[in-house]
């Protein structure tokens, strides 16, 4: 399906689903000339390998009605406009029932596309154990005057350890300014428990490199140096998924890379426009995350060895 802009409508079926796409012409990254039919077709052409990320997953997504720069909100619950077909999983939190939307189908990204949603956050866990997650992660931010080399060469110690723990790892940019690593896991213990030992991780990582590594949660301690976020594993949080846009000039999208690729990988060569000709010639490099994961309490004792 070829979305065409220039409609101030048009209806359009996604794998048996009826759509109605509106306002296709609207400038959702003004500067880079990106329309909101641009991002439908970006999603529709990464859908293979992007919903197997986002499949049974309570998603928080961010949506730009007016493009970067106008206002943006969160959402998590489904609007009542929404298609009835849209998937929803019913989350009890504070006192009220959250219905989070679930992208299963390519009709639902382009719905999403539709309500010029920019950025897709997945909860770390699936609806079939709810608040057990399966990955950890490992956030690599840099705090200025610190750069993308400074991410890069704590990119390089957390691959190091990894191998020295015998875990494997999948990278990623973040889309901005930072890598996340991701590690697989056996849903079998809570956040807590995760956040806890990406805590240990974070902290071996410090003791090899104080000069590199900080783990202030104020910001106006981090100056110079690659803040490790470990409590993105915290309850409640989320990560931008895989092949994500993200609301920034140039549309960079959050792209898995191999390790190999580390040393030259530039984000801002990551884009809606650039991602659809790579994933054709890589593939998914995130595929290993969908596999089998490390047990959290194997992790946590091989950390006991190297700290």
């Amino acid at each position: 399906m070829t979305v065409v802009a220039g409609l101030a409508g048009q209806h359009v079926e996604v794998e048996g689903r009826e759509l109605r796409l509106t306002n296709l012409d609207k400038l959702l990254w003004p500067e880079d000339g990106i329309r909101k039919a641009d991002l439908i077709d970006y999603y529709l052409k990464v859908a293979d390998v992007l919903l197997p990320h986002l499949r049974g997953r309570p998603l928080t997504l961010t949506r730009y009605p007016d493009g970067i720069t106008g206002g943006s909100f969160y959402q998590k619950d489904r609007p009542e406009h929404a298609p009835e077909w849209i998937r929803t999983y019913p989350y009890r939190g504070e006192g009220h029932v959250i219905r989070f939307v679930l992208a299963e189908e390519r009709a639902t990204l382009a719905w999403l596309g539709n309500q010029a949603c920019l950025e897709i956050h997945p909860a770390p866990w699936q609806v079939s154990h709810p608040d057990l997650p399966d990955r950890l992660v490992i956030d690599l931010d840099p705090a200025p005057p610190a750069t993308f080399e400074d991410v890069r060469r704590a990119a390089v110690m957390v691959r190091t350890l990894l191998e020295q723990l015998g875990v494997r790892g999948f990278p990623k940019t973040s889309g901005a300014t930072g890598i996340h690593v991701f590690i697989p896991l056996v849903p079998d213990a809570g956040p807590e428990e995760v956040t806890r030992v990406a805590e240990t991780l974070a902290r071996v990582l410090r003791a090899a490199r104080p000069d590199l590594i900080t783990l202030e949660r104020a910001v106006r301690n981090r100056t110079g140096k690659v803040y490790v976020d470990y409590l993105q594993n915290a309850r409640g949080k989320t990560m931008v998924a895989p092949y994500s846009p993200r609301a920034l000039p140039g549309a960079p999208v959050s792209a898995p890379f191999a390790w190999d690729e580390l040393e030259h990988v530039l984000p801002r060569e990551f884009t809606i426009r650039t991602l659809p000709d790579r994933l054709a010639r890589r593939g998914d490099l995130a595929a290993g995350l969908l596999g089998a994961g490390h047990r959290l309490s194997d992790l946590a004792g091989r950390l006991r060895g190297v700290h």
